[in-house]
């Protein structure tokens, strides 16, 4: 039977992303979590099945979801008016690690490593816009994104530990 159960070598993420929500929290403005990726090209979609997940959970005033897909040259517009206290994305990266590890990079950091289409780098966009909050990228090491093709069993995994995890740290929030 083949171990699909996503790499722990770099399970700091989770301490990491708490003490960042911990902080965000203290702020009168909301959490923004951003799902990306196109869903046609295989693990390049995680990052929307992601926020889809959460959208149905936690979305309430203190926790915004959105879901850009490939569009993240509209993110002005889906963002209205918001001032978030910190930006979380989701998408499939390729960091060098092992399919379905899990890592937090800062905007700087995942230039060129995310997936995505999106040709121009996030924090370019978050400028453009007059986004100041921080930023960051839930990061997937993708295994697969031909065109046509599905989630890969590594990836999928590691999108529901990102929602299980993120479910039970928010809960409260949006009760």
């Amino acid at each position: 039977m083949i171990n699909h159960t996503p790499p722990q070598t770099h399970m700091r993420w989770k301490e990491r992303l708490k003490a960042l929500l911990q902080e965000a929290l203290k702020s009168d403005n909301p959490v923004v979590l951003v799902g990306i990726g196109n869903t046609l090209r295989g693990d390049d979609g995680i990052g929307v099945k992601i926020a889809e997940a959460l959208k149905d959970s936690l979305e309430c005033s203190k926790i915004r979801v959105i879901v850009v897909e490939d569009r993240v040259d509209m993110l002005g517009r889906f963002l209205g008016d918001l001032k978030p206290s910190l930006m979380i994305f989701f998408d499939a990266a390729d960091f060098g690690g092992k399919p379905g590890e899990i890592r937090i990079l800062d905007l700087a950091e995942a230039s060129g490593k995310t997936i995505s289409t999106h040709l121009i780098p996030l924090d370019v966009i978050l400028k453009v816009i007059g986004v100041a909050s921080p930023s960051y990228v839930i990061g997937v090491q993708m295994m697969n994104i031909e065109f046509g093709g599905r989630i890969s069993e590594p990836v999928k995994v590691a999108g529901k530990m990102i929602v299980e995890f993120l479910e039970k740290e928010l809960a409260s929030i949006c009760r």
